[in-house]
């Protein structure tokens, strides 16, 4: 059986290990298609080259031809230009794989997370040729548990495709029309799918995983430069809401325990340091991800505090570690469909089934702080 593992993120990489060593039997071909949309990218797709996991790994650059548009106050040649190349490669996804990938093989089973413009445009390639694909989902952090069909809206160029797809009687290429779905916590799910769900064995694998992990990201000992108690993690969500005062969020926490106590890790998508000015020790993205840190490394003596990344349930997913984690989600007011409230049953079963200690979810201000001086005054532990 030929398959394919579609992966954007080096977290997403982590998950295409687990998915090779356990739901793959060894008679099969799988190849790994890796895009451009991280740091590193390419020296990641040859450590995994290296060793000889995957049968073909594909490095596709999709970054500034195929992502969506961010809209631009001043609009120049280059935006549409680049619109209309986009929507040339939708129209003509054979031309599409043809330049990104080139000879394209016919798979039997597709996986992947993300639904964008390549990959909906790389599902109607095999409509286009008459080819059945079997498409599952992976996880992809706490989003995965959410319903699909809602997390994922359809918009722009998204439902241009779609609306091709179904006049032409295309199947298999929109978002609904899913095989299955591999989680590592499936029973955090808020809905039920109407596909299967298969349960991945963090367990099952894992020191050989350890050592791809640790090799392909070149871990070493970067844990070192996580040197202070407090490590927030700065997020993309000025990026798509700028009404959203994180910064404010994060001067209280370094006004109540000291900037001498504080790491920052950068966001990739927010270009600006806007807190090294202040004095503040910070981390840039460097390929490596935080799963592939956490895997070598023990963080139970830090305080990980973000509004709603992925990195709090993940970690405590992944491990089910003792540690502090604070959300603040709950203080803000967005536009972000993650942070909805008909969302909360999510945050309810992840408390019931890792347990409530450890990870906290202020909801004001006052909550917040008090919260910050009892971890101070090691009250909490």
């Amino acid at each position: 059986m030929k398959k394919v593992i579609m992966v954007q993120t080096p977290y997403q990489i982590i998950v295409a290990l687990y998915i090779k060593e356990q739901f793959c039997k060894e008679k099969d071909k799988v190849d790994l298609i890796i895009t451009d949309t991280f740091n590193n990218y390419e020296k990641v797709a040859q450590r995994i080259k290296e060793k000889h996991i995957f049968d073909n790994i594909y490095i596709v650059k999709i970054k500034n031809t195929l992502l969506p548009i961010v809209k631009q106050k001043n609009i120049d040649f280059k935006y549409y230009f680049t619109n209309l190349k986009k929507l040339y490669y939708i129209l003509r996804p054979k031309y599409m794989l043809k330049k990104t990938i080139g000879n394209i093989e016919l798979y039997d089973e597709m996986y992947c997370w993300n639904y964008d413009a390549f990959s909906a445009s790389f599902r109607s390639y095999f409509s286009f040729i008459k080819k059945p694909i079997k498409i599952y989902l992976f996880d992809e952090g706490y989003v995965s548990y959410f319903p699909i069909e809602e997390i994922i809206p359809k918009k722009g160029f998204l439902k241009l495709i779609e609306y091709r797809n179904r006049i032409y009687g295309y199947s298999n290429v929109i978002r609904e029309n899913i095989d299955g779905l591999y989680l590592f916590e499936p029973n955090l799910l808020i809905k039920k799918p109407k596909y299967p769900v298969y349960k991945i064995d963090r367990k099952k694998n894992n020191k050989k995983i350890i050592n791809y992990i640790t090799d392909i990201f070149e871990v070493g000992d970067i844990a070192k430069k996580y040197d202070r108690k407090y490590i927030i993690f700065e997020e993309a969500l000025i990026a798509n809401d700028p009404t959203i005062d994180d910064e404010k969020l994060y001067d209280q926490v370094i006004k109540k325990v000291g900037k001498e106590n504080v790491i920052i890790k950068l966001h990739p998508r927010i270009e600006n340091n806007r807190f090294s000015k202040k004095g503040i020790k910070t981390l840039g993205s460097d390929g490596i991800p935080w799963e592939a840190i956490t895997f070598t490394n023990d963080f139970s003596d830090k305080v990980f505090i973000a509004i709603n990344s992925n990195t709090i349930p993940n970690y405590k997913m992944f491990f089910g570690n003792n540690f502090i984690g604070i959300m603040l989600f709950k203080m803000i007011k967005t536009n972000s469909i993650c942070m909805n409230e008909k969302y909360s049953q999510f945050w309810e079963n992840f408390e019931a089934i890792k347990g409530k200690k450890g990870v906290y979810f202020p909801k004001t201000v006052t909550e917040f702080n008090n919260l910050l001086e009892e971890i101070k005054e090691n009250k909490i532990k």
